[in-house]
C-alpha cells in the first residue's frame, strides 16, 4: 500500500510508519529524504505560480498576434506626443492656433500678391514701350515725310535722339543729345521738337542726301552732327544718288 504525503489524523498510517510523519500546521506530513532531485514538497503555491504563469503566457501570445504589426519604437513615440497633447489647453492655445493659421494666409496672400503685381509691372513695362514706339514712329514717320525726306534712311536716326514722356496726362516727344539731355531750339529755350530736328537734319552734309534736292543749291550744308552750326559744301545729284550714298555711308540695306 502506497503511504499518503500528508494525513488529517496520524492514526489512519499504518502503526509502523507513523514515526515518519511529521506534524504540519493541523496535518501530519511524510518526512522523506531528497534523493537524486525527488523530494517530497508542498508543491501548491508552485502549481499556482504554473497556472499563472501559463495565463500570462497565453495573453501575451494574444497580444503579439494582435499588435505584430506596430513598430514598438513608433508605439512608444506616438504614446509621448499623445501624452503631450493631453497637456494642451484647448482653450489656452485656441489664439495661437488661430494666429498661426492667419499668418500662413497671410503668407500665401503676400506671396500671390507680390507675383501678381510683378506680372502686372511687367505688362505695363511692355505697354508703356509699344506706346514709346508707336508714338515716337509715328510723329518721326510724319516730320520726315513732311520735309520730304526718306523715312526708311531717316527713321533709325530720328528715334536714336527722340524719347517719349507722359505730360499733364498726354505723350509727347522730347529731342535729346547724345547724353539724354533736352535739346533747345531757340533763345526763349524752347524745346526742340522732332520737326525742327528733321529740319536740322537737312542741312547737313551726311543726312542731307536723303531729303529730295529742293532747297541744296549752293553752300550752306553743316557737318554731320544733328544741331550744329558749321554750313558746308553742296551734296547736289538725284534723290536715288543721296540715298545711295547714305545707305553706303551706313551700310544700310534696302
Amino acid at each position: 500500500m502506497a503511504l499518503k504525503a500528508v494525513l488529517d489524523n496520524i492514526d489512519d498510517a499504518p502503526e509502523a510508519v507513523r514515526d515518519h510523519y511529521t506534524e504540519q500546521e493541523g496535518k501530519y506530513v511524510l518526512t522523506v529524504e531528497p534523493v537524486g532531485g525527488y523530494a517530497l514538497e508542498d508543491v501548491s503555491g508552485l502549481k499556482s505560480a504554473l497556472g499563472k504563469e501559463r495565463t500570462a503566457r497565453e495573453t501575451l501570445e494574444r497580444d503579439v498576434v494582435r499588435y505584430k504589426d506596430i513598430d514598438p519604437d513608433k508605439a512608444r513615440t506616438a504614446l509621448a506626443e499623445l501624452e503631450e497633447l493631453k497637456k494642451i489647453d484647448p482653450a489656452s492655445e485656441a489664439d495661437k492656433i488661430a494666429n498661426t493659421k492667419f499668418e500662413a494666409a497671410k503668407s500665401q496672400l503676400l506671396e500671390k500678391h507680390q507675383g501678381e503685381v510683378g506680372q502686372r509691372d511687367d505688362r505695363i513695362k511692355f505697354l508703356t514701350g509699344t506706346v514709346d514706339d508707336l508714338v515716337r514712329q509715328q510723329r518721326a514717320t510724319a516730320a520726315i515725310a513732311e520735309a520730304k525726306g526718306s523715312v526708311d534712311l531717316l527713321l533709325p536716326h530720328v528715334l536714336k535722339y527722340t524719347r517719349t514722356v507722359e505730360k499733364e496726362g498726354r505723350f509727347a516727344v522730347d529731342v535729346v543729345d547724345a547724353d539724354g539731355n533736352v535739346r533747345i531750339s531757340n533763345a526763349k529755350g524752347d524745346p526742340m521738337s522732332i520737326k525742327d530736328l528733321v529740319a536740322e537734319m537737312r542741312q547737313t552734309e551726311t543726312f542731307s542726301r536723303a531729303f529730295d534736292g529742293e532747297g541744296h543749291s549752293g553752300t550752306g550744308k553743316t557737318h554731320d552732327n544733328p544741331g550744329g552750326g558749321t554750313r558746308k559744301g553742296d551734296f547736289g545729284g538725284s534723290k536715288e544718288e543721296r540715298q545711295a550714298a547714305i545707305a553706303s555711308k551706313f551700310n544700310l540695306k534696302d
